[in-house]
């Protein structure tokens, strides 16, 4: 029988490169596991909600087409917002016009009238004194047409008056705005 048995293994312990290697992946490895578990967890909440809401859709779903009166009440409603909507959008450019005009004539000058839509508008103001009104002729109203620019096609006074019964100097514009 041999007399030196040699316990000691052969093998390097393992260094410190490796021990870094072997950590890194397996925080990479678990950082990874923890968001696909939390994706597929989002996943599954969101697919839930999504049946929910669908049979809640079969539902109401039924229910308006059961009763004949609620669809044609439905579809009525719809159509009539959608004009709304339509009607909506187009005012609100009519909205800012009337907000230029507003801002171009000064505080001494009353706006008595504004009406029209969005291809013309026709405003009629009043003064107690000329001045006012001249500037506002003379100078504001050549400012407005400039900054509005290619929107503006034409401006023109279609009265100019003293109101015997007020007391005010009127004068009332028609403004033409390009389409």
């Amino acid at each position: 029988m041999k007399n030196s048995i040699n316990l000691v293994s052969k093998r390097q312990a393992p260094n410190r490169f490796h021990k870094r290697f072997f950590i890194a992946g397996l925080s990479f490895f678990s950082v990874t596991f923890l968001l696909s578990v939390g994706v597929i967890g989002y996943q599954f909440l969101l697919s839930e909600q999504l049946a929910t809401l669908k049979s809640e859709e079969s539902v109401l779903i039924s229910q308006v087409n059961s009763d004949p009166e609620k669809k044609i009440k439905f579809l009525t409603i719809r159509e009539r917002l959608t004009e709304i909507q339509k009607v909506i959008a187009r005012r609100q450019d009519v909205n800012s016009r009337i907000n230029a005009i507003s801002e171009v004539v000064p505080g001494d000058i009353g706006i008595n009238v504004i009406e029209g839509d969005e291809e013309e508008m026709r405003v009629r103001v009043a003064a107690d004194n000329l001045s006012s009104l001249n500037n506002l002729i003379e100078e504001r109203i050549e400012e407005f047409a400039l900054e509005q620019g290619k929107t503006v096609k034409r401006i023109e006074m279609t009265s100019f008056g003293l109101n015997s019964n007020s007391l005010l100097y009127e004068a009332t514009f028609v403004i033409e705005f390009n389409s």
